[in-house]
């Protein structure tokens, strides 16, 4: 007979799982209440406290209602502490081996290298299963007790010395719950060492920890916004602790250098409890870290144009306009009356929060200058705002630009940087082949539009003029046509925009000449309205006479021909032969003669449908 205090390592070993839940259901059920309790009374207590939450209350078929959130025995969540870092120790032990999974090689002639951001991603899946633990790690001394800072220094160092020294690795940024288990650890410990001693808890003392902990790590960076979540949900009592010491050793080490580095999390967590504890010295904080982060200015400036106080506002738009510009990359002297900002600051990664931040500048500047009674500065700053809502719309800036009472030098000097932007946003690319750009013309077709509508001397005859002498002198050759190729290209896609018939009629032509996808612009609108009201209207036919008369002359020759591909030469005949079907017909019989031997280029003439 097996001896009855091992029958369950018997059954453990003999049965599945589902069988020994079904044994038990059963030995259960048959159970009177009064044995059950008896049963119960042989379990050590924490295990009887789990057992009896688990099985009360019962359904009304006698089943358990295990629903979520009811407790787990201390040595269950033990069991599942010390499997959860097994996989810790095996992942560490993985991506310790030059030969593990986290070495990747792309390609057998690259350089193999290692995968940090995998590594994390993997530890990061057991952090947030260990998170929910550690309160009671803490409470019951679980074993592995080091703690997560240990963890993590130990894993930088056997990952370092499993690595070849050609194999670089870049550093460890920790996700959330990696590194909210490592402060919540650190915290916890903290208070029940401080209970042991019979002592209050300094929150500062444990601030002062963390950042050493931080400047021990090698290679291990914590993520900084869950640092700050965390500091910052901190009972008031701890935070305010917190700032009393950080206030009175910000000019010590290791605080100096956080506290006057605005990208800290520590420099951040420090003006959330100036703004909070200390809010009369906010501000004054603030105003120190615009030379590093020009937009800590705004709320100054906003401060000081609550009380008018104008020209101390003054000295603050002065102190916060070089780090603007520096940060902007604008290297010359800018000024409201010389040159517009909005121009400047324009990038591909123009955002809302971005121009709104400048917006703001330029309002709170002009506010001061109205204040102080800088006129001229005044209106030139409402220039500078005009501009950021209607940069694009030429009816609206015209409008500014005409009503505005600055002086005749301010407006020159403005519109000036305005019609230069508009030339840059709308000039269309113009590289030429060998990777050469052709030399800039100084004066184009969109200088004469915008030149016709606001001098009075001038009027849509002179336009005209303007257009027919350049037309008529127009080279045929497009390698003697310079950036003109492509203004004439924009401006057929204008007029072809304006009057529709001929892009209709020559779609083949247009699709592939003049390619419009590639000439948008913000202005395009607003420019065909004006070009519209001036241009004559056989513009567009003296345009499209230009094109019938020379682009035969455009057409790519078979001679320059990469690795035999004529889709191309056989695209732009198709074109020819829409546009100007006798100039086809001739430069087809001079293929025929020089090229009857290209097989491939007749098999793409062939193809797209040519004779």
């Amino acid at each position: 007979m097996s001896n009855p205090l091992f029958v369950g390592d018997h059954l453990f070993a003999a049965l599945t799982q589902q069988e020994i839940i079904r044994l038990l259901d059963a030995l259960w059920a048959t159970l009177p209440p009064a044995r059950q309790d008896e049963v119960l009374d042989q379990l050590p207590p924490d295990t009887r406290q789990t057992v009896q939450h688990i099985l009360s209350p019962l359904d009304s078929a006698g089943a358990a209602s295990a629903a979520p959130g009811k407790p787990v025995s201390t040595a269950k969540l033990q069991q599942t502490w010390n499997a959860l870092w097994n996989e810790w120790y095996d992942i560490v032990a993985e991506a310790s081996q030059e030969d593990g999974k986290y070495v990747i090689q792309d390609h057998h002639w690259e350089s193999p290298y290692f995968d940090e951001s995998a590594v994390i991603e993997d530890l990061e899946k057991i952090a947030k299963k260990i998170r929910p633990l550690i309160p009671h790690a803490i409470d019951h001394s679980f074993s592995p007790d080091e703690g997560f800072a240990e963890a993590l220094a130990m894993m930088e160092d056997e990952i370092s010395a499993g690595m070849p020294e050609w194999i670089y690795i870049e550093g460890f940024h920790l996700e959330e719950n990696l590194t909210l288990c490592l402060l919540e650890w650190e915290w916890l410990s903290f208070i029940r060492d401080a209970e042991i001693e019979e002592k209050a808890p300094d929150a500062f003392a444990f601030a002062k920890s963390i950042l050493e902990l931080e400047n021990s790590f090698s290679q291990v960076v914590l993520d900084s916004e869950k640092l700050w979540d965390f500091f910052t949900q901190l009972p008031e009592a701890d935070q305010e602790t917190i700032f009393r010491g950080l206030a009175q050793h910000k000019e010590t080490l290791p605080w100096q250098k956080e506290l006057k580095n605005t990208t800290s999390h520590w420099h951040a967590f420090y003006m959330h409890c100036v703004d909070k504890f200390a809010p009369e010295q906010y501000l004054g904080n603030l105003r120190q870290t615009i030379p590093q982060q020009w937009q800590n200015g705004l709320p100054v400036l906003e401060d000081l144009l609550a009380k008018q106080e104008y020209q101390e506002g003054l000295q603050v738009v002065q102190e916060t306009l070089p780090p603007m510009l520096n940060y902007e990359q604008i290297r010359d002297v800018w000024t409201p009356e010389s040159r517009l900002l909005y121009p400047l600051i324009q990038r591909h990664d123009n955002d809302d929060t971005r121009l709104q931040n400048h917006k703001t500048l330029l309002s709170y500047y002009q506010k001061i200058s109205k204040g102080l009674g800088q006129n001229e500065t005044d209106r030139a700053l409402s220039l500078q705002l005009i501009t950021f809502e209607h940069c694009f719309n030429w009816e609206a800036m015209f409008k500014a630009f005409a009503e505005t009472p600055v002086s005749e030098q301010v407006r020159q000097a403005l519109f000036a940087s305005w019609r230069e932007y508009i030339m840059q946003r709308a000039r269309p690319s113009a590289w030429g082949w060998g990777g050469n750009r052709p030399q800039p013309r100084d004066s184009w077709w969109l200088h004469w539009l915008i030149d016709t509508v606001v001098d009075d001397q001038k009027g849509p005859a002179w336009f005209q003029q303007q257009m027919t002498d350049w037309l008529t002198h127009l080279p045929g050759q497009k390698k003697d046509m310079g950036e003109d190729y492509e203004f004439l290209r924009l401006l057929t896609k204008d007029l072809s925009e304006i009057d529709s018939r001929e892009k209709e009629q020559y779609p083949q032509f247009y699709a592939l000449v003049i390619r419009p996808g590639e000439l948008k612009s913000p202005d395009q609108t607003s420019r065909r309205t004006y070009l519209k009201q001036v241009a004559a209207a056989d513009l567009i036919y003296q345009v499209m006479g230009y094109w019938k008369a020379y682009l035969q002359n455009f057409v790519p020759r078979p001679e320059r021909v990469e690795k035999a591909d004529y889709t191309a030469h056989a695209r732009w005949m198709v074109a020819l032969r829409e546009l100007a079907p006798q100039s086809y017909k001739i430069l087809l019989e001079k293929w025929r003669t020089d090229h009857q031997r290209r097989r491939n280029l007749w098999q793409a003439m062939s193809k797209a449908g040519l004779d």
